[in-house]
């Protein structure tokens, strides 16, 4: 087919889409929601898998150990920022820590703000780490010097945000100096406020509510090159069975659990969906195929062949389907860019969708399919249509 004839086809297409306009706007908005649907689905999908795998190695860590009843807190904490306090007795550390596969270890211990007075920073949860052992805290400074002093703590980037470097903040009922923040990492330690374990002495044990001289919160373990972090758990759980173990992949695995809940309901809504847009689609064409018997029987008559007569209405299937599915890629993204702090699994990740290759793929890849839902319906009645002989669809009224 030539340039003209091209254009000739979808000249004549986009008539017979203003023909009846409204009409086909109807079946614009079934694909539009169709795709919207698929886009959200998507994107939610993706972006959430995404911050999960960030979040886990952006913790430096391959192996995290907690107390057994604290694995739950532990997650939300490094996932979606929630205030956390609980401990294990420290040897456990000191046993762990020798294996001959674990190439760095740390701990960190959480403690929990109390309301006092001007100046305080309250409501926040404090992270105790032993600067000599450290490689969690340390990769993400982005101001301040390399290793604090008595008195002195980093923020994470969400506290900074609000408190700035300041010189005049208590802690703990102590004076303390804000002189380094960290930068964003997407994990809980953006509202972190972080002291050095030489520093918790200082510390009433009326301020710091339950904690108790001698317990850990969290262990991070980085395992040599080479060797398996399953190896390492193993060896971990004979040296002590009873506390919790996670490996990156481990973490986020409840939210995938949710998560794959959520994407099951948008599969049956998606194929409800589907389905309705195909009868739509179906119902308009066929109807459209019924008015213009004749106006078809003309165009073979005069020369016209089957393939033209397919060219010409799948032409206007797929005007109206791309216009569809452009305002569904749309609105897909405005649901999850603005209406999703309705889903707390977003807003507790912080999930965003930046526009990126993969994005713009999967949108295209929502749209299309929604065109083909439109396309498939249409075609029915479509072939139905070329394959008329011109003298009976001429003398069909």
């Amino acid at each position: 087919m030539t340039t003209t004839n091209a254009h000739t086809i979808l000249a004549i297409a986009w008539k017979g889409v203003t023909r009846k306009i409204f009409r086909n706007i109807v079946l614009m908005l079934a694909v539009a929601l169709l795709v919207a649907l698929l886009t959200f689905a998507m994107l939610f999908n993706k972006v959430v898998e995404d911050d999960i795998e960030a979040a886990s190695k952006r913790l430096g860590a391959d192996i995290v150990i907690v107390p057994t009843e604290a694995k739950g807190s532990a997650k939300e904490f490094i996932l979606e920022s929630r205030i956390k306090s609980f401990y294990m007795d420290e040897f456990v550390f000191d046993a762990i820590s020798d294996l001959p596969d674990i190439k760095q270890a740390t701990y960190h211990i959480y403690l929990n703000t109390l309301p006092s007075g001007c100046c305080s920073i309250d409501e926040g949860q404090v992270v105790v780490f032993d600067q000599d052992q450290d490689f969690v805290i340390g990769p993400w400074l982005e101001t301040g010097p390399k290793r604090l002093e008595p008195g002195q703590i980093y923020v994470g980037s969400y506290v900074y945000d609000y408190l700035g470097l300041i010189d005049t903040a208590s802690l703990f009922g102590q004076g303390v100096k804000v002189v380094g923040h960290l930068q964003q990492t997407g994990t809980g330690l953006d509202h972190g406020i972080f002291m050095q374990l030489a520093d918790l002495h200082k510390i009433s044990s009326a301020a710091t509510g339950g904690y108790q001289a001698g317990k850990i919160s969290i262990i991070f373990i980085k395992v040599k090159e080479g060797i398996s972090p399953a190896k390492v758990v193993a060896d971990i759980r004979n040296i002590n069975p009873t506390v919790g173990v996670m490996t990156s992949g481990d973490i986020g695995a409840d939210v995938r659990s949710t998560l794959a809940d959520i994407l099951r309901v948008f599969f049956i809504t998606i194929l409800i969906s589907s389905l309705l847009a195909l009868l739509l689609a179906w119902s308009t064409f066929t109807v459209l195929a019924n008015e213009r018997r004749r106006e078809v029987g003309i165009l073979r008559a005069i020369g016209a062949h089957r393939r033209h007569i397919m060219k010409l209405f799948l032409t206007e299937a797929i005007l109206i389907s791309a216009i569809g599915g452009l305002v569904g890629v749309g609105l897909g993204h405005y649901l999850l860019y603005y209406l999703a702090e309705d889903f707390s699994l977003l807003t507790r990740l912080g999930a965003l969708t930046p526009l990126t290759i993969d994005n713009i793929l999967l949108s295209l890849a929502a749209m299309v399919a929604g065109m083909m839902v439109c396309l498939v319906g249409a075609a029915i009645p479509v072939i139905r249509l070329a394959n008329l002989e011109p003298l009976v669809a001429i003398k069909e009224e």
